[in-house]
């Protein structure tokens, strides 16, 4: 192996096999969920070639929404009574993790505009009809930052308030914003209001070094009126599950989708993978006063890392593809997901998401110092990738010691 020489063709056609991961055995996809990983996957190079305008800009440029829109990729939680394609947790994290090899921002936003879709189910049959009816291509984001208070008023309730962190923002159709208003009693009932982006504002608040593209500025509302069956209270919850007519299976429910946000992490690492594999494959020299190899491919050390990384990818992927099958089963059977199902669905993603940034980490050691030159698609995904990885779904210090403590029998405490 010291000696061995990879020629580009085949090193290329390596770094293709590596996607392989993506295909329908590994998420165990439909034919037709497998076609729109595939159409997914025919986006990349456009939407690599605007990746660094979306980091510049600080928003996703609209060629981006279009293709998005134009390979039905705006309909993944849309019902199919509405011409939507309805698909489930594997389906859409295959898919994104493709969107995210060429552009990890892009990837991000349809990731909360599936997770934000899919919170309709809260309510009734006549707001997803409002919201889909006309447009099967309504896109939703979301914002939990803080529950706004809002007061009653003739048939709904007002709102005015801030609400941060809104990836998606500036493209959105409507937007489920947290709110609290004051239910039977003392003790005050949050929920959620579903708002036409007509009728918000967006403040420039995003100044990020990384996932610039989404855009996730602050949403305001100034006195707008939200109609009472497009707010829905956790003490109404319930009722509006047991009342849903139109059942939206087999669309996951909002449980465990928190691993659905690796899927923009995988196709980080798979991107960085790409890209320095194929610079390796030019045949570059190894940049090191000792000349044991003409070629840095040749170098037994920088083949050792390209296989750690790829085993490192490997594992992220099937970490993720485990937390979206337990989210489908429990879709398909109705089932309630336990807190230790919950648990270890979020373990997986912080696991998922470290393998990511050990395996990128790997790629840039071999890759050499050239790889963070502002010309490199590189720099700007290790960016991305730095600041998407301290999300809250991400952070393992606190969700281990939760997973550990439901192992160990403490009743979830």
């Amino acid at each position: 192996m010291a000696n061995s020489t990879l020629g580009q063709g085949e090193t290329a056609g390596r770094s293709a096999a590596l996607n392989d991961r993506l295909d329908p055995l590994v998420f165990d996809l439909t034919a037709e969920e497998a076609q729109l990983v595939s159409a997914a996957a025919l986006l990349i190079p456009d939407l690599s070639a605007n990746a660094e305008k979306a980091d510049a800009t600080s928003r996703l440029p609209e060629d981006n929404i279009d293709a998005l829109r134009n390979a039905g990729l705006l309909r993944l939680a849309t019902p199919q009574a509405y011409g939507g394609h309805q698909v489930g947790a594997r389906a859409a994290t295959a898919i994104a993790a493709e969107v995210g090899r060429g552009c990890p921002s892009t990837s991000w936003v349809l990731v909360v505009y599936y997770s934000a879709a899919i919170a309709l189910w809260l309510y009734p049959d006549e707001v997803r009809h409002r919201v889909w009816s006309q447009d099967p291509d309504a896109t939703v984001c979301g914002s939990s930052t803080g529950a706004v208070p809002v007061r009653e008023a003739d048939g709904g309730y007002v709102l005015t308030g801030r609400w941060g962190w809104a990836s998606g923002a500036h493209h959105a159709t409507w937007a489920i914003l947290d709110v609290v208003a004051q239910a039977e009693g003392p003790a005050p009932d949050r929920g959620v209001a579903l708002v036409p982006m007509s009728e918000l504002s967006v403040e420039d608040t995003w100044h990020m070094t990384g996932m610039r593209g989404t855009g996730s500025d602050t949403i305001r509302a100034e006195e707008v009126f939200v109609p009472k069956e497009q707010v829905v209270l956790m003490s109404q919850a319930a009722a509006a599950a047991r009342d849903n007519t139109q059942a939206l299976a087999p669309v996951p429910r909002p449980q465990g989708l928190a691993g659905a946000l690796a899927a923009p992490v995988l196709g980080m690492g798979m991107a960085v993978y790409d890209h320095v594999v194929a610079k390796l494959a030019e045949g570059r020299p190894l940049a090191s006063s000792v000349k044991l190899h003409a070629r840095a491919i040749d170098a037994p050390g920088v083949q050792a890392n390209i296989a750690d990384a790829a085993l490192l990818i490997d594992s992220a992927v099937l970490h993720a593809a485990r937390s979206a099958r337990a989210v489908d089963l429990a879709t398909r059977t109705g089932a309630q997901m336990s807190p230790l199902a919950v648990a270890r669905i979020r373990i997986d993603a912080g696991i998922a998401a470290r393998h990511i940034r050990h395996a990128v980490d790997k790629l840039l050691d071999v890759g050499g110092a050239s790889r963070f030159a502002e010309s490199s698609p590189a720099q700007r995904i290790w960016r991305d990738l730095g600041t998407a990885t301290r999300h809250p779904t991400f952070i393992t210090e606190i969700d281990r010691e939760q997973y550990a403590r439901i192992l160990l029998g403490f009743n979830g405490q």
